[in-house]
């Protein structure tokens, strides 16, 4: 496996927004978070950028699959810690990508938000039907179907994971990302107020 190669782009781009930019990653704190709910564990991470903020830290990661062929496929995979987080559920909206956990292989109980335009769209997974509710509010749940894009949250006691799988690799992708992941944020921690 080849080391990643510093991406100009990318370095400049994490500059300009006062983020750490890594092309190859120390993985250990990215792998403590494993596995994911509804996201398949990816056998590489590449090209992170991190921060570090008054309620935990960001990890923004390229996670890389290894398809058949041998292909690679890669998405970002955002990694928040938030010690303001208390609950566990995960929710999805990507049935079909290389990126999506089989729902039978999610470890959590399927439940549903009571909010049929939301459980139309996404799958939800809880421990108890009061966790879903508490960890996915109407408001974030109003964030998830605004987005209109497949995508992966899981909201974890102290913090969350969020893949967007379809935001391109680039500054528009990734500008994308960073505004979703502090949306999510701010939508997340009402419980919590």
């Amino acid at each position: 496996m080849a080391a990643a190669a510093p991406l100009p782009w990318l370095e400049a781009f994490a500059h300009a927004r006062g983020l750490r930019y890594e092309p190859e990653a120390d993985e250990r704190w990215l792998r403590a978070w494993e596995p994911y709910a509804t996201v398949r564990v990816p056998f590489r991470y590449e090209h992170v950028l991190s921060a570090t903020g008054s309620y935990g830290s960001l990890s923004l990661a390229r996670a890389v699959l290894e398809l058949p062929g041998p292909f690679e496929v890669g998405t970002w995979l955002a990694i928040v810690q938030d010690e303001r987080l208390h609950t566990r559920a995960a929710t999805t909206s990507d049935f079909g990508s290389p990126f999506a956990e089989p729902l039978e292989l999610v470890p959590l109980r399927r439940r549903t938000t009571g909010e049929p335009t939301f459980d139309n769209v996404f799958a939800s997974f809880a421990e108890s039907g009061d966790a879903l509710v508490s960890a996915i509010t109407p408001s974030l749940r109003r964030l998830l179907l605004s987005w209109r894009a497949p995508v992966h949250a899981e909201i974890r006691p102290g913090g969350f994971i969020l893949t967007p799988v379809s935001a391109p690799p680039d500054g528009r992708g990734l500008s994308w990302v960073l505004d979703a992941v502090h949306l999510f944020g701010e939508k997340a921690n009402k419980q919590a107020r």
